[in-house]
């Protein structure tokens, strides 16, 4: 069982006794080079599990937890440096600071939004806790207490969503349907999912609404959007009494709009806390308004380690399922589409130090990259974050030694992918349900130029051209297939090279009938139904086969 890790740069003695020292504390703008240099200075680098939000105009919000205080500071020049920290609540609470359990920020213009679990009296019990600021995060409204049942219970692992239409929502898991089960003297099974929704930028909240009962207790939810005013919800699942897998629902400012699903199917038999919750990123060029690209951990029998998978909420169906990292000391993945490109970020130790990795997917989740290392530290390390700016996605990490570091991630180089036996399964089984139109090529065949010259300029004219790629060379001729596609406009795509130069099984597993005449192209109905054509495809027969 993978748990999050607490971390500090002082200890947790320390800490207690720098309360007495928080007068004394002072804040300092801080400085990404410098880390936490002096642990009574407030801080996003002395401080624990900062979130982070961006604004329109390229401003970095932070919220962090210090001496039990939420505080929030901004960045303008990318978290160079940071502005004097903000104190959030007057009175010190005792704030939850682990991965899975963090202070929250949203800005919108003039208005920031803070929230986090309050731990209270009692094992595992806690409050939902908010406060906004009108005035641009030059101070910040009373405290409140978002959970309305007025027991001692555990309502925590709280999430903060704002809609396009300005319908702001807090979500978490809540264990009110466990004290009144016990009421009556009924048994139940972990937790409760609520929420609460404001539609007058979090001035007052609805009522708590109840979405799910028997989730998991212990691990995060993920939010992403649904439609223009709802969210979409992703947490961990006790199905069956002891399986805890994943379901995903959808809820809006009248209720909840879809029943929960099951979203992965891992089979994970533990009646304990795994700790690791998932991560979802709505889906911009996937067919559909409500596919969502999600990432996971499990350790069940039938998947282990972290995971990507691509769930459709209107037909409930989990597609695209693959393992990222099977290694033991992978954890707590992140997920996000920018420009039409996936993201993925995790974490993994291995034995000495704790590697930050990512890997990129160029076709909605269908093939990924290999991993590469952003970052590494050998000290406690916080959950990688990340974060949507105006112009580009970064990534947000604490660590023990390093402070809080703000990196953008790589651009996304050219993604060429060895093309096997079973390559071509794995091609269909991307675009199932979908029609494509798959292009075969050479570096030594003139009249493939002039056919990567014309789908070039169509995808110039729809950058959603449903097309795949194959060269067949091999794959040593990687760097002559590059330049080719850079000329034709073709490398912001994934594509495939055969993996060696023994070729019959690769055209075989691809069509049994082709003799290797190239160019060679394929239309694939929806149904993946095929019809074949030998020689240069015309703009017309394209524009035919895919209804342009």
């Amino acid at each position: 069982m993978v748990r999050s890790i607490l971390y500090s740069p002082f200890s947790r003695y320390s800490m207690l006794a720098g309360l007495a020292l928080l007068m004394l504390g002072h804040a300092g703008p801080g400085r990404a080079d410098e880390g936490c240099v002096d642990t009574e200075t407030i801080s996003v680098h002395c401080g624990q599990t900062p979130s982070a939000h961006y604004t329109s105009d390229g401003r970095l919000w932070v919220v962090f937890e210090q001496y039990q205080h939420a505080y929030v500071a901004h960045s303008d020049d990318h978290g160079d440096s940071y502005s004097p920290p903000v104190r959030v609540n007057g009175s010190a609470e005792n704030i939850e600071t682990n991965g899975e359990n963090r202070p929250k920020i949203l800005v919108d213009q003039d208005l920031v939004y803070v929230s986090w679990t309050q731990k209270t009296e009692g094992q595992h019990t806690g409050d939902i806790r908010f406060s906004r600021s009108t005035d641009g995060g030059q101070s910040f409204a009373p405290v409140r207490t978002i959970n309305d049942d007025g027991l001692l219970t555990s309502h925590r692992f709280d999430s903060l969503f704002l809609a396009s239409s300005g319908h702001l929502y807090l979500t978490w898991l809540d264990k009110r349907e466990l004290e009144y089960a016990a009421q009556r003297g009924q048994e139940y099974t972990g937790s409760g999912v609520f929420y609460a929704v404001s539609d007058d930028q979090g001035q007052t909240f609805t009522a708590n609404r109840k979405v799910a009962d028997h989730s998991c207790e212990c691990c995060r939810i993920a939010v992403a959007p649904y439609g223009d005013d709802g969210v979409a919800l992703m947490w961990r699942h006790v199905f069956d009494g002891t399986t805890r897998d994943h379901a995903i629902a959808a809820v809006g400012p009248e209720g909840v709009l879809t029943g929960f699903s099951r979203a992965t199917v891992d089979e994970w038999q533990i009646d304990a806390c795994p700790h690791h919750g998932p991560d979802m990123a709505l889906s911009t060029t996937a067919p559909g308004d409500d596919v969502y690209h999600m990432t996971w951990f499990s350790a069940g029998d039938r998947h282990k380690g972290i995971y990507y998978g691509r769930h459709e909420l209107t037909s409930g169906a989990t597609t695209l399922v693959r393992q990222i990292d099977g290694n033991a000391g992978a954890s707590h993945p992140q997920i996000a589409e920018w420009q039409g490109v996936q993201h993925l970020v995790w974490k993994r130790f291995d034995g000495a130090a704790t590697q930050l990795l990512w890997i990129y997917s160029r076709d909605d989740g269908a093939n990924w990259s290999e991993p590469q290392v952003l970052a590494s530290t050998t000290n406690a390390s916080d959950h990688p974050l990340l974060i949507r700016g105006p112009d580009s996605l970064r990534l947000g990490w604490h660590s023990r030694n390093e402070g809080y570091r703000l990196m953008m991630l790589p651009e996304p180089g050219l993604d060429i992918i060895p093309f096997t036996a079973d390559s071509f399964a794995r091609v269909k089984a991307g675009r199932a349900g979908q029609p494509f139109v798959l292009a075969l090529w050479s570096v030594d065949c003139p009249p493939c130029m002039v056919e990567l010259d014309l789908l070039g300029r169509m995808r110039e004219q729809h950058p959603d051209l449903p097309l795949v790629l194959i060269s067949v060379d091999d794959i040593a001729l990687q760097a002559d297939a590059e330049d080719f596609l850079l000329d034709y406009g073709l490398a912001d795509m994934t594509s495939w090279m055969f993996a060696d130069d023994y070729a019959a099984p690769l055209r075989y597993s691809i069509d049994p009938q082709w003799f290797g005449e190239l160019p060679r192209s394929y239309h694939f109905d929806a149904q993946h139904q095929s019809r074949a054509h030998s020689g240069i495809m015309t703009e017309a027969q394209l524009r035919t086969w895919l209804e342009l």
